[in-house]
């Protein structure tokens, strides 16, 4: 894994090669569009799950404000790579005579390579995505000292901040990929607490409640976090429907295939009981009962409990 990661690093290396190239070989300004293209190019095929994949959701006005900002920030790296080259050119005094389609070609050459040492669909299959898989790898290589949880939680919060950048309807799996790579740079546990205190001091927005619900209800992370009752405490402070609904289905789906983990998740009673006050989750909040129910059931049989020991 490793091995593929730093190959895919020098791979992506090759996209910022091209205008340094072309900088260094004097090529003015007129060449940044067709560099910025490619770059855009990069985007779309290796990080696919930053983009509408309908035209429907192309023509949301949050789709084309994405476009125009990845648009600027290609620009300026584009700009300053180029910028660079002419620079160590300039200082050189070399200006090599290449024709333009060399630095073109290997920015160009970034796309294929990198896509064929990494699938960005197998996400879905639960394979990291590409920013999470870069940073463990760059966390690997220069790993941050041992720290206090105050230090790590001030870390988390920062990066659960920057959430607001997504939409409020966010999906619960691209939420779960930045939760993860987050997760990589802090912990979990840290990740928890900065998640639920802008909950509890009523500050979090649709997107944070959102990833608390997802983050809460992630099988990886209740096996981290076994016996916080994190699910509980998430299920306790949210209030509104549509959060809540998100959260009863997923929590239905883990008890499900955890049925150890039931401890750490609310009562059926409770469950039912908030049901019959929040009609925008009643079907939903109704079928995690039932699934608490039946987990609490298959936990009480016999070699259950040593079973669930095991996971």
């Amino acid at each position: 894994m490793q091995a593929r990661l730093r190959l895919l690093k020098g791979a992506t290396a090759l996209l910022y090669f091209g205008p340094l190239l072309a900088g260094i070989a004097g090529f003015g300004w007129r060449v940044v569009p067709l560099f910025v293209g490619i770059f855009l190019l990069w985007l779309f095929i290796l990080r696919p799950q930053q983009w509408p994949r309908t035209l429907a959701d192309w023509s949301r006005p949050e789709a084309l404000i994405a476009l125009l900002t990845q648009s600027l920030v290609q620009l300026l790296l584009v700009a300053v790579s180029l910028g660079i080259g002419r620079g160590i050119g300039g200082v050189l005094g070399v200006m090599p005579a290449i024709p333009l389609m060399l630095p073109v070609a290997v920015s160009f050459l970034s796309i294929p390579l990198a896509r064929m040492i990494w699938d960005p669909w197998r996400a879905d299959a639960g394979e990291v995505v590409l920013d999470e898989a870069l940073a463990r790898l760059e966390a690997e290589e220069d790993p941050a000292p041992a720290d206090d949880l105050k230090r790590r939680t001030e870390v988390a919060a920062r990066m659960v901040a920057a959430l607001d950048r997504l939409p409020a309807e966010a999906a619960p799996e691209l939420l779960a990929d930045h939760l993860h790579a987050m997760a990589t740079q802090t912990s979990h546990e840290a990740l928890r607490v900065a998640l639920m205190d802008p909950i509890y001091d009523g500050s979090a927005t649709a997107v944070v409640r959102r990833a608390a619900a997802v983050h809460a209800t992630d099988p990886a992370v209740v096996d981290v976090l076994k016996g916080s009752t994190y699910p509980m405490a998430v299920f306790r402070a949210l209030t509104d429907g549509s959060t809540l609904a998100l959260f009863a289905a997923r929590c239905a789906d883990l008890v499900a295939q955890k049925p150890d983990r039931l401890a750490d998740c609310p009562d059926p009673e409770d469950v039912m009981a908030l049901a019959a006050r929040v009609p925008g989750a009643a079907a939903e909040l109704a079928a995690l009962a039932k699934a608490l129910t039946r987990a609490k059931a298959a936990m009480a049989k016999p070699g259950a409990l040593a079973k669930g020991g095991q996971s």
